[in-house]
């Protein structure tokens, strides 16, 4: 391992530097910010520093809360679609904003959820058409063990998150990210 004393030609490396382009937009924003810090300046900061800044259409928020005021499942498709293409989302990420704007029909795909419901670890699969197959089948057989087990579905990401984190359950499986 090099450190910078010993790097014979650090000038004609330093002239040989790309431009700094992480996170440009939100880079400039915060490069630029001359008025008082808010809340969500600390947040974009944070989101920053571990590359997970979202970065959304405007119009995708405006059906966004759309969805919100009336379930539409056309609708619900298309939100998930672009969530899926947007920086910053994966199945994870997507399936909890869908679970906040809407616990009654959505809940978040989670590795413990997961494996209580199939008993295995999630994979994610690459395609997006997969992902959204995926999420679909979890949605029905969670509202089936849901109704099965006279769990709340609403609640039921967090009270099997839990569940899944009991002595007498799967307190020691390690979860793999």
């Amino acid at each position: 391992m090099k450190n910078i004393k010993e790097i014979e030609n650090i000038q004609e490396l330093l002239s040989e530097l790309p431009e700094f382009k992480y996170q440009k937009e939100l880079t400039k924003k915060l490069d630029t910010k001359k008025d008082d810090f808010t809340y969500e300046t600390v947040l974009e900061i944070v989101l920053w520093k571990t590359n997970r800044f979202a970065d959304i259409d405007p119009d995708l928020i405006l059906k966004i809360n759309e969805l919100r005021v009336e379930y539409n499942e056309v609708l619900a498709d298309d939100i998930l679609i672009k969530l899926l293409e947007s920086k910053g989302f994966d199945l994870p990420m997507a399936s909890t904003f869908l679970r906040f704007i809407n616990p009654n029909y959505f809940q978040i795909i989670d590795q413990r959820v997961y494996r209580l419901l199939y008993g295995e670890n999630l994979n994610i699969p690459f395609s997006q058409p997969k992902k959204i197959e995926l999420y679909k089948k979890y949605l029905i057989d969670l509202k089936q063990v849901c109704f099965e087990y006279e769990i709340s579905f609403s609640e039921s990401d967090r009270i099997l998150y839990l569940l899944d984190k009991h002595p007498e359950v799967n307190m020691e499986q390690k979860i793999k990210y």
